[in-house]
């Protein structure tokens, strides 16, 4: 295969929520550049990017996938991305590894609450972005209205083109730089005169190009400022410099299923993003392996080898599949690299180059490249391969989950099978967590919502044919004291030989929220022998491990022994830890008026974006959740209300924040404190854990 050096490489992600077009307008750049005979097709499976069965049968991207074609000499490496927030964890890894970002805007839509985070969370890399919109065939386009919203959004957004048509009519577009028309005749642009309807509106869009590349550069401000105008070596100059630094936006207009506008995009892709070779002008950051320790590497075409696992998936034809971009130096099968844990190193196996599920086999991975490796056995995603250089990048921040599930195999004993199966999805999908809670006796999947949970067990369902059953989780709660009592526990027990004594007297007293549990030795006179200290110390931890109120952790409690007595043949470690846990015991079963127990509910801070019109039932949905508002601010058209809500009430939020803001609504949540339960939950709590405790007798 032709090799491409880093110059003529562009590494590009398409982004923007589900259904504005991603994957087709990927599929029509490979057709337009006829990297493909027969354009691919989501609708009938066709598509080359779509290419996995559930997303054949979903008719939309879950996993991201890779594709290229070349463009006037210059290889155009293709990211397309998942839309729905529940599988957006590949976002975050492509965004580690390209140079350029193409966010896709409907037509028939303009930016959308879904838009919105992506748009924030691309915004903060600073990369460089185009903004398309696509769909320009659909019925209810409006461009000028999309245009509108990108201009109250977007500082920094700069029109390179105009739609020539609307809707069905959408048949070319108007060259904002050159003052020229273009219509497509198949893969090729046909010059036609400038339709004299959008005279005014070229008029406006230029000044908007002209202030865009004016304020990229002070030069050019002050050229601009000076003379009312900037001629096209200037304006490309400008657009160039502000796109680099991510202060510029341009603005595309295109058709997937028409193809009208492509061949311009892909013209811009090359001109104005920056190439693989940017990465060699600056150091990268990053830490040394096996640390968390700063450091800065600067890549090199003929520097040592520095290469990113950003995606790893499981082909069923190929076995492990990792993807890797190469930062530095030239990839070679067959070469052994350390990788970033410190502790191990990988032979590299077989490299190709990826066409959605197609491949084609190379021996070497020039820089700037991002390519596949087969069978790799130490490399897991986020994990950077070296050879001569101390150097990793750092973890990627994947996005934390907000739907929690507790699950547990159908068939007995296959729990092994099932944290089995569900380890091997973590390698492919890094976005979920499965925790283990031996105190509350469950094992919890948390996943990034609904659909992500759903599509997680239907495919542990097919790999390992595990059923899995899905029930609400027990919620973290912990339980806490107001007050303070002594009590004595005293353990005696005589079955013939010798027996069992240990006598404790133990002060139970408050601490402040989250100081945690402290013991103190108080024994005057060695009434109770030192010895025997440890013990009672481990006593009361195990004893408040397990509750004393409703079966949760007491927290934040310092317990003093203070007295007790000893039998000097009768007395062990055994009956000491036993008289601790009566004291304890007694404390709270007899002294709760002193003691004043209380249950603890984890509190979470939720951030809500929702379209204004949406805010009466958010306000209303919080309220019926026991949540507090902590305040709500107007960004652009939506509203963001922060609350903080407790977590116990928060089950399944996803599902109805999308259910009664017609799939608007989106969320984000964190844990932020402890805080009491009022009392109606507390008397449920304590009553459920006596049943309980009852039926298990």
């Amino acid at each position: 295969m032709k090799t491409f050096p880093m110059e003529k490489i562009r590494n590009v992600a398409l982004m923007g929520p589900h259904g504005v077009g991603k994957t087709s307008l990927a599929d029509a750049m490979l057709h337009v550049t006829e990297k493909v005979g027969r354009r691919g097709n989501v609708d009938d499976g066709s598509s080359v990017f779509d290419y996995a069965e559930e997303e054949i049968e979903r008719k939309q991207t879950i996993s991201a996938s890779l594709g290229w074609t070349e463009y006037e000499g210059n290889k155009i490496n293709i990211i397309d991305t998942p839309g729905v927030d529940d599988f957006r964890g590949d976002v975050y890894a492509a965004l580690r590894v390209v140079e350029g970002i193409m966010f896709v805007i409907k037509a028939d839509g303009g930016f959308e609450v879904a838009s919105e985070n992506l748009w924030n969370l691309i915004r903060a890399t600073h990369l460089p972005t185009f903004l398309v919109v696509n769909r320009m065939h659909k019925e209810h386009a409006n461009w000028r209205s999309v245009m509108n919203g990108i201009k109250d959004r977007v500082p920094g957004a700069a029109p390179l083109q105009l739609p020539i048509g609307n809707g069905e009519s959408f048949e070319g577009v108007v060259d904002l730089i050159g003052l020229k028309g273009w219509k497509f005749d198949g893969h090729h642009a046909v010059e036609c005169p400038v339709p004299a309807d959008l005279d005014a509106a070229v008029k406006e869009a230029r000044e908007m190009l002209m202030d865009a590349a004016a304020n990229a550069d002070d030069v050019l401000t002050e050229k601009y400022l000076e003379e009312g105008s900037l001629d096209e070596a200037d304006i490309i100059a400008g657009l160039k410099k502000g796109t680099l630094e991510g202060t510029v936006y341009p603005v595309f207009f295109t058709d997937a299923q028409s193809e009208v506008g492509v061949p311009s995009l892909l013209k811009s892709i090359v001109n104005l993003f920056p190439s693989a070779f940017s990465r060699t002008r600056q150091p990268l950051k990053g830490v040394k392996a096996g640390t968390e320790e700063p450091t800065e590497f600067t890549p090199g075409v003929d520097g040592p080898v520095v290469a990113y696992a950003f995606k790893r998936q499981y082909e069923s034809q190929g076995g492990d599949t990792t993807w890797l971009r190469v930062f530095s130096g030239s990839l070679k099968a067959g070469e052994n690299l350390e990788c970033s844990d410190g502790r191990s190193s990988e032979r590299m196996g077989q490299l190709s180059v990826a066409q959605g599920k197609g491949r084609e086999k190379i021996d070497v991975a020039g820089p700037g490249d991002i390519v596949m490796a087969a069978k790799l056995k130490a490399t897991h995603t986020g994990v950077t391969l070296a050879s001569g250089v101390d150097f990793a990048f750092p973890p990627i921040k994947y996005p934390v989950p907000t739907s929690t599930d507790a699950i547990s195999p159908m068939v007995s004993g296959d729990d092994d099978k099932m944290a089995a199966g569900l380890h091997r999805i973590m390698e492919e999908d890094p976005t979920f967590q499965l925790i283990h809670q031996g105190h509350l006796s469950q094992t919890l999947l948390a996943t990034q919502g609904e659909i992500h949970t759903n599509y997680i067990l239907d495919k542990l369902k097919k790999l390992n044919g595990v059923v899995v059953e899905r029930r609400r989780p027990r919620i973290n709660f912990k339980e806490t004291i107001r007050g303070t009592a002594e009590k004595q526990g005293r353990h005696k027990k005589q079955t013939g030989g010798r027996g069992q004594f240990g006598d404790v007297h133990i002060r139970i007293e408050p601490r402040e929220r989250g100081a945690g549990f402290e013991f103190a030795d108080e024994i005057v006179g060695g009434v109770v022998p030192n010895k025997f200290i440890p013990a009672v110390e481990k006593g009361c931890r195990e004893t408040l491990l397990h509750g004393l109120v409703a079966g949760y952790e007491m927290v934040d409690v310092r317990c003093a022994l203070f007295f007790g007595s000893y039998h000097a043949v009768d007395s062990s470690e055994a009956a000491f830890k036993a008289a601790a846990r009566l004291a304890l015991k007694h404390a709270v079963e007899e002294d709760a008026d002193k003691l004043r127990p209380v249950i603890l509910e984890p509190v979470m801070k939720v951030r809500i974006v929702v379209p204004q019109a949406y805010m009466g039932d958010v306000m209303g949905d919080i309220s019926t959740r026991r949540g507090a508002i902590l305040g709500s601010e107007a960004d652009g058209p939506y509203q963001v209300v922060t609350a903080n809500v407790p977590e116990d009430e928060l089950y399944q939020y996803a599902t109805s924040l999308r259910s009664f803001t017609q799939g608007t609504g989106v969320f984000t949540m964190e844990f932020s404190h402890y805080s009491e339960v009022p009392g109606d939950v507390q008397k449920r709590l304590i009553e459920e854990y006596k049943k309980t405790a009852k039926e298990e007798e």
